[in-house]
């Protein structure tokens, strides 16, 4: 048994199809790839969906074709004001201008093909579209990518690092257009301006900062770990019912700078549950996690699921 990250990507023994397949990143300069953006409803693809898709073919450097398609689901498309305001779209422009999910995300997908994709930021948008082509059966999202997030904090190391941010120092727009293909298309602007002004030197600090570490092995300190961390100082007990290993699991936890509780407390943080155990209404975990917070402790229950897939996000940080 093990608990790993391999050039960014998080392995658990016996677990690891709880994890997003998604590809391997590897900061690079290519000339041949599909640069993406999408727009959600927020932050979390478990419970947030997908508004606009965007996408440019590069091959050669040079823009072939182009992708831009609002999105209707067959149940709410609110948009919350926030987002709105943000990028102009709301519920009755999708329902006007949008076309069904499932025809979108599939001809999205076969657009993308087997290319290596490019984006900024783009673990954000592979998450809600990885899950996309789960739901609907479609060839699995696992292309390798390249976050022109992580070339942006080398070659402009101590600043904040928005696409905004780029897109103004490189003189290429003064706003960001929070629309699919407009990003897309100011993205690879920056992706052009790094490949004209990076050095072997800076590629290889970027390549150099995909984490690889064993979990298992002993106490991580703080800058192996990084500020994002999701289990620093937080109290974690694991329900009787995961399918993790919950001794490895808890030495993993403690090893991030977390406590691993050996079941659930008042004062703990999560209440890691099996994916189905976390749905029922009578699990004993649950009923002491809500005894608990009725008597007015904060735990929250996280899924196996859910849980895992946070730990890659950070191991793909």
């Amino acid at each position: 048994m093990s608990i790993y990250v391999k050039n960014g990507v998080l392995h658990v023994s016996g677990v690891q199809n709880k994890i997003r397949g998604k590809g391997q990143e590897w900061p690079d300069f290519i000339s041949d790839y599909t640069m993406l953006d999408i727009e959600t409803t927020g932050l979390n693809p478990y419970r947030d969906h997908v508004t606009e898709m965007g996408a440019v073919k590069v091959h050669n450097n040079k823009v072939v074709a182009e992708f831009s398609q609002l999105v209707v689901y067959p149940r709410s498309n609110r948009v919350p004001s926030f987002i709105t305001k943000l990028n102009g779209i709301t519920e009755e422009l999708l329902l006007k201008e949008g076309i069904p999910v499932k025809e979108a995300m599939t001809a999205f997908r076969s657009f993308i093909g087997a290319d290596i994709i490019i984006g900024y930021n783009v673990n954000f948008d592979l998450n809600f579209l990885y899950d996309l082509a789960k739901k609907f059966h479609l060839p699995e999202l696992n292309n390798d990518y390249v976050d022109v997030l992580r070339l942006a904090r080398v070659y402009y190391p101590m600043q904040h690092n928005r696409l905004l941010d780029c897109i103004q120092r490189a003189g290429i727009a003064q706003v960001e257009q929070h629309h699919g293909l407009a990003d897309s298309l100011d993205t690879k602007k920056v992706y052009d301006d790094f490949r004209q002004h990076f050095t072997p030197e800076l590629l290889q600090e970027a390549q150099g900062r995909l984490k690889n570490m064993d979990l298992l092995h002993a106490e991580l300190e703080a800058w192996e770990l990084g500020f994002r961390n999701p289990v620093n100082n937080k109290k974690i007990a694991f329900a009787p019912e995961v399918e993790m290993d919950r001794a490895q699991a808890a030495q993993m936890v403690n090893n991030m700078n977390g406590l691993a509780q050996t079941g659930v407390k008042p004062d703990t943080d999560y209440l890691i549950m099996s994916d189905d155990g976390f749905f029922s209404k009578t699990n004993p975990e649950t009923l002491k996690a809500k005894e608990y917070n009725r008597a007015g402790s904060k735990v929250k229950r996280l899924s196996e699921s859910y849980f895992l897939n946070m730990l890659d996000e950070w191991a793909r940080s």
